[in-house]
């Protein structure tokens, strides 16, 4: 029996992915053999499919799957570009609440604001579903990485599974962050000394 859904969830690295029948809420897996005429040139994920289901022994999986050629949804949607034009507006924000409650110069405040916002978007990107495009948000989180937050994107890549995550985009954020940190050094070195960070927050619990 045949039966159409849409591909949910596509990885490349595994050559696997998830399809979804229409009128249902679980998903059944498929690898990318299955797909007959995929060529292998894009991602799988919203494309429309008809296939067949079979009983294996770890649960069901779709099989003779077949591409169909039906008008899909736009892959941006409106949230997308809010949450892209959010992740700068909360740099600002929490650079300002940083600089004013704990009395720090901009700089000081600006470095922890800009690698917490990317950590966070980077969060929300992993856990989003992947799409055959780069989307708005895995943009901007691009353009923080390149605005200070190399650090926190870095760090997070490694440690999540998103489309970001490639030798060569590897690269260019570890490159991004030793340029950064020369760049800090050079015209702000106070920033890498601890004994300058106490300082700033005794001064400000004083304040207080």
């Amino acid at each position: 029996m045949a039966f159409k859904g849409t591909i949910v969830s596509h990885d490349i690295s595994l050559h696997t992915g998830l399809v979804l029948s229409d009128g249902t809420s679980q998903a059944i897996g498929f690898t990318e053999g299955d797909v007959l005429n995929w060529r292998g040139n894009s991602l799988l994920f919203g494309e429309r499919v008809s296939f067949e289901v079979v009983q294996t022994p770890t649960g069901y999986a779709a099989i003779h799957m077949v591409l169909l050629q039906e008008k899909r949804e736009p892959i941006i949607k409106p949230g997308d570009w809010m949450a892209a034009v959010v992740g700068p507006l909360l740099v600002v924000a929490t650079t300002y609440f940083a600089s004013y409650f704990f009395l720090l110069p901009l700089a000081f405040a600006y470095i922890p604001a800009v690698n917490f916002v990317s950590l966070v978007m980077l969060i929300l990107v992993a856990s989003s579903p992947r799409g055959p495009k780069p989307r708005p948000p895995e943009l901007s989180l691009l353009l923080l990485a390149f605005c200070g937050g190399a650090l926190a994107v870095f760090l997070g890549i490694l440690a999540t599974r998103t489309r970001l995550r490639s030798e060569g985009m590897l690269v260019l954020l570890f490159s991004t962050l030793v340029m950064q940190a020369i760049v800090v050094k050079k015209y702000c070195p106070e920033i890498f000394d601890v004994r300058t960070w106490q300082m700033f927050f005794e001064f400000s619990d004083l304040l207080r």
